[in-house]
């Protein structure tokens, strides 16, 4: 079996599976017949059996590989994963139903290096344990973890010993370590081989921690403008609608000079002139603006039957079904069912309205709440800040202790080395006489293999011998044969065959009978499918005309049900302004009354303060004066007291009207502003739009002419080659040359007749306005 061919596919058909286009099934039965037509089914069998393994345990996997390539860096390439993903799944899962050779063969097809690095570290049950067993828990029951797949490695280790020997040896030119451990016996007198060691290589330097990020900045938001309130809804409303009677009589003032298309129709006599002036009298009359009552629009319409052709009917046609199958699936589910989803429909709609209405009163709300989460984030960030320097600290410590560990193993291991290099010399020693006895064993073996070579090139050349001198027999026959002479000529019957033994062979004869069969079997045929056409034509012409009914009724049904929709859209529409209108207004009525509260506290709280000054200062002035004379001062301030009460109050009203009176004006003079921006861009918009039209134009024409031109050069240029073509097939084969030009003028006449019938046969029909 092709292993490495088989593997490849694997790969190419895990790679290219998309879960979002095709299902599993679809894409490895698509995949099978594009690319393995010439694989035999045991291995299309193993391409989906181990595809869909795959698919199954792709979570179990990629924990495996994610671990391996975390664990094994150096040696490992993350573009491998899917050759990783097979192996360990044939590995883990399936390995029982494999035959050992079969596998070693797979396995030995493929890189060394990658199969050496998979099959040490799966046969690690340590690491396995250590590394990959709490990741798998997570996701499998341990016990299945722990009899199942760990015990399946351990149970599989005592056959693959040979395989990880020699995959080892291949990648690295060393025993397995893994092998190693496992034979090596208890007593320690037996000399320990050498184990690979990592380089001492330097480690890099950690980045540095990045800085804390800066405090955000308190965003400190404006004053509520003192106009805001100034405006009711009405007097915005009004000013809009203002503004559009201003915008839409400067629009057709300026488009009441414009020019209209002159057509060479209108330079005909005809009395145009006199009818259009009786028509704009007519039109003067109605069109008075000082009326009181407007003519309404006319209400009932009659609507306009529009032909349909062909594609415009099926087009139709198929939308009508696509609506009626929506329609029937919606009947059957509510015979199914037995419930309607209007009313949930209904209900659904009420409750986005209370939503809504409650998402809109909790927004004020929303702002607070925001503002106390910003200054609660700030406070837990301060915090945040002292405890990652505090854990900085921690770690900077802990980081010395373990470079002085470090420092410990690494001279444990130089002594360990030390040790092992002296063994190692001491074994080499011994090498040498076995390496003699093998040589001795092997210049025996090719002196053996030199005389049985020679013993069964002699038997090979006394055989050549035999069949040389049979083939001189043979050739010597052979020529005899020819020499005696042949009689070859025979007669000529038109009734007999040739003879030359072909499939289908027949005489002459024969040939022209079945000819003439042939011709009348395609005459009756071609009768019969012109029989056939006018049939055809006649069914489809009656299946439009059943169409177009259909079409009808539906679209009246359907601008009926469209009027409903709309007037009930537009009802919700109005519904909704008010509500919106509403909630603004008591908005802003709530605000207005808290201010209005604010104001009255602090007010009532100075006139409190007011009122405990005077009160002290008229005790003083009770205490040094009489009573009468302390008695007409205090009347005298309580009326300074009012008079200046109400000179304050009539201040405070003329600067709030002041302000009011500036707020309108600058809010005028905005609106002017931005009108003449407005006008000047859409001028200037204008005048480029022109500009780039009119030489688009001029590109436009000259592509057009150059195009019309090159055209022309090769219409000519192909017609010259025609004619000289033409001429030359003439005066190459003239009786060619005769034999279409009378066939071509026989088909015209054919397509003419043809032609003629169906224009009788339409004229024929009862009523045929569809094509």
């Amino acid at each position: 079996m092709r292993y490495q061919q088989l593997v490849t596919h694997v790969i190419d058909l895990i790679k290219s599976y998309n879960p979002i286009i095709l299902t599993p099934d679809s894409h490895c039965e698509q995949y099978i017949q594009e690319n393995c037509k010439k694989l035999f089914d045991t291995e299309i069998m193993f391409l989906k059996q181990v595809f869909s393994g795959v698919q199954r345990y792709e979570e179990f996997l990629k924990i495996l590989t994610k671990t391996m390539f975390t664990l094994l860096s150096s040696t490992t390439n993350r573009n491998d994963a899917t050759l990783y993903h097979i192996f360990s799944y044939l590995i883990l899962f399936r390995l029982d139903e494999l035959p050992y050779n079969e596998f070693k063969k797979m396995v030995n097809e493929q890189d060394p290096v990658k199969m050496n690095v998979l099959l040490q570290f799966l046969f690690d049950i340590d690491k396995i344990t250590t590394h990959i067993k709490p990741l798998w828990n997570d996701i499998y029951d341990p016990q299945y973890i722990q009899e199942t797949v760990i015990g399946g490695l351990e149970q599989h280790f005592p056959m693959m010993k040979d395989l990880l020997s020699s995959l080892s040896s291949r990648a690295t030119g060393k025993q397995s370590e893994l092998v190693q451990e496992d034979e090596r016996p208890e007593s320690a007198t037996k000399k320990q081989p050498t184990k690979t060691m990592p380089f001492k290589l330097s480690e890099t330097k950690k980045k540095p921690e990045p800085p804390p990020p800066p405090k955000p900045e308190l965003y400190k938001s404006k004053p509520v403008p003192s106009n805001l309130n100034k405006k009711t809804l009405q007097q915005i409303e009004e000013d809009n609608k203002l503004r559009f009677e201003q915008s839409k009589k400067k629009v057709q003032e300026t488009y009441k000079d414009a020019k209209q298309f002159e057509f060479k129709t209108d330079l005909r006599p005809n009395n145009y002139e006199t009818v259009k002036k009786e028509v704009e009298d007519t039109l003067n009359q109605q069109l008075q603006f000082n009326m009181k009552i407007a003519k309404p629009a006319p209400v009932d319409l009659e609507t306009a039957e529009i032909k349909l052709n062909a594609a415009a009917i099926l087009r139709e046609e198929m939308l009508l079904k696509k609506k009626q199958e929506i329609e029937r699936e919606r009947v059957k589910n509510l015979e199914v069912n037995l419930r309607d989803s209007g009313e949930f429909e209904e209900w659904k709609r009420q409750q986005e309205e209370e939503e809504q209405i409650a998402r809109m009163e909790h927004q004020q709300q929303k702002k607070i709440e925001m503002e106390l989460a910003r200054e609660a984030a700030m406070r837990a960030q301060e915090e945040k800040f002292k405890e990652n320097r505090i854990l900085a600290e921690k770690m900077k410590v802990e980081a010395v202790e373990r470079l002085k560990e470090r420092q410990e193993l690494q001279q444990e291991q130089v002594e360990y080395k030390k040790q092992l290099i002296e063994q190692i010399m001491e074994a080499e020693k011994k090498v040498y006489l076995q390496v003699e006895k093998v040589q001795e064993k092997n210049k025996q073996m090719a002196e053996d293999q030199k005389l049985e070579m020679a013993r069964m090139l002699e038997l090979k050349r006394q055989e050549d011998e035999q069949i040389r001198i049979k083939r001189e027999e043979l050739i010597k026959q052979i020529r005899e044969l020819e020499r005696q002479p042949i009689k070859r000529t025979k007669g000529y019957d038109p009734t007999e065959t040739m003879g030359y033994g072909l499939l289908e062979e027949m005489s002459l004869a024969e040939l022209r009978d079945r000819l003439e069969i042939v011709k009348a079997e395609r005459k009756a045929e071609e009768e019969d499918k012109r029989k056939e056409i006018v049939t055809q034509k006649d069914e489809y012409l009656s299946s439009m005309q059943r169409k177009v009914q259909e079409i009808k009724a539906h679209r009246q049904a359907e601008s009926q049900q469209k009027d409903m929709e709309r007037e009930a859209k537009r009802m919700k529409k109005q519904k909704e302004e008010e509500l919106r209108k509403r909630i603004r207004e008591e908005q802003l009525l709530q605000v207005q009354n808290k201010i209005s509260s604010k104001k009255q506290v602090k007010s009532a709280e100075e006139q409190r303060i007011a009122a405990e000054v005077r009160e002290t200062k008229l005790r003083q002035q009770y205490m040094n004066a009489n009573k009468a004379m302390v008695e007409m001062k205090a009347w005298k301030s309580q009326q300074d007291g009012l008079e200046r009460e109400i000179k304050n109050r009539q201040n405070e009203k003329l600067i709030v009207q002041e302000g009011v009176e500036s707020v309108n004006l600058r809010e005028r003079k905005i609106l002017a502003e931005q009108a003449k921006r407005l006008v000047k861009a859409k001028v200037d918009f204008n005048q480029a739009y022109d500009h780039e039209l009119k030489t688009a134009y001029q590109m436009n024409d000259q592509l057009h002419l150059d195009e019309a031109e090159n055209r022309t050069k090769m219409h000519n240029i192909q017609r010259e080659w025609k004619e000289e073509h033409t001429k030359n097939m003439i005066t190459r084969d003239e009786y060619k040359q005769k034999i279409s030009e009378i066939s071509l003028k026989n088909s015209k006449k054919k397509l003419q007749n043809i032609k003629q019938e169906f224009s009788r046969q339409i004229e024929q029909l009862p009523s045929a306005q569809y094509s």
